[in-house]
């Protein structure tokens, strides 16, 4: 398995200036030219050792006949010696150029450069995949923590009753119209009864303290569930956020939780890496959890594990890629960590799976 360096690279940018000027080479297309060349070069040489052995014999029927021919014969005996030498002159020549001739090395150096710069520029694009998951899910983790305190919020929790949930849930609407990344907001009272329900009022009643989202919450900032198809949106697949809520004298009164649209914006990320057409055919881009279960997926395949040799080594690196074998074909498998914005991380890890061709 190779292990490629995680350098900096910056990839040339096609301002319309080469227009009319052909189409631009990848190091691929240059490495092949390289090879077509030792093939065609290597052909010509040995029409070119055809063609001199015949003058070889040629010169050495000359020079017998020469001699045959005697005080007649001498001056074509010169001519005759001089195709000798010439002959031994292209020999020498055709020789050398074998030897010194190693295009196939070349071929083979630019093709090791290509996977060196095709792996880092997709290193590249994996740490801004996860850059935007952890900015995005950062905003998340604010409002849900700002939201929490929100005096409606607590207001519906200390009273329970209609005008009180019937407020709630109005200021619940005004704030999902305005954010329109999220399929709901829910409060929960402490024993993890739903009491108000931004969009689905028949969520009222549902009990959640067994949800991850519902326990985690008390024991941290903010609480969170990773992706998972939830029952509170229909069973779409969402990224819950949650918050407990305080009354006036700090005591933990009940939940709030923000759920988040993530299959619609986790997908758009996969899906539009900013790679060409023809690349992208052979390229998978996935988001995952530390044991790589999947969470987004260009291929579609959300829930699926991806195993590779080198994974748990390669997901201890921030940002690099590796070269060996997925699923028996031999890629490209670049990575991004999370590496966090601002006080948060989301702890998951940027894929993009290149087959080599």
């Amino acid at each position: 398995m190779q292990v490629g360096k995680a350098v900096g690279f910056t990839p040339s940018r096609d301002n319309g200036s080469s227009k009319g000027k052909g189409k631009e080479a990848t190091l691929e297309e240059i490495a092949d030219l390289a090879y077509r060349l030792t093939d065609n070069t290597i052909k010509a040489i040995e029409e070119i050792e055809k063609i001199n052995e015949e003058i070889h014999l040629l010169a050495v029927n000359a020079l017998i006949e020469a001699a045959r021919a005697g005080e007649a014969g001498k001056t074509f005996s010169v001519v005759a010696s001089y195709m000798s030498e010439l002959n031994k002159k292209v020999e020498s020549i055709t020789r050398r150029i074998k030897d010194e001739m190693n295009m196939q090395e070349l071929s083979n150096v630019i093709r090791e450069q290509s996977i060196i710069v095709k792996g880092n520029r997709l290193a590249d694009i994996a740490l801004t995949n996860i850059d935007m998951v952890d900015r995005s899910l950062y905003e998340r983790a604010s409002d849900v923590t700002w939201w929490a305190h929100d005096s409606y919020v607590i207001e519906v929790l200390k009273n329970k009753n209609r005008d009180s949930i019937r407020n709630v849930e109005k200021r619940l609407s005004i704030i999902l119209d305005a954010y329109t990344v999220y399929h709901d907001i829910v409060v929960c009272d402490i024993d993890g009864n739903i009491v108000a329900s931004g969009r689905n009022p028949t969520l009222k009643g549902k009990n959640c303290k067994d949800t991850e989202w519902f326990k985690t919450a008390f024991k941290s900032r903010f609480g969170f569930e990773y992706p998972n198809y939830s029952p509170l949106a229909d069973n779409r697949l969402v990224f819950i956020f949650s918050s407990v809520i305080r009354d006036d004298s700090g005591s933990t009164i009940g939940v709030l939780a923000n759920i988040f649209k993530w299959k619609e914006f986790a997908q758009r990320i996969v899906e539009n890496i900013p790679l060409s057409d023809k690349e992208k055919r052979y390229t998978r881009a996935c988001i995952t959890n530390n044991e790589g279960l999947i969470f987004a997926d260009s291929a579609g395949k959300i829930f699926d594990t991806i195993e590779f040799n080198g994974r748990d080594e390669l997901f201890n690196n921030a940002r690099e890629f590796i070269v060996g074998e997925v699923k028996g074909k031999r890629c490209i498998v670049a990575h991004a960590l999370s590496q966090g914005y601002e006080n948060y991380s989301s702890g998951l890890h940027s894929l993009l799976i290149q087959e080599l061709i």
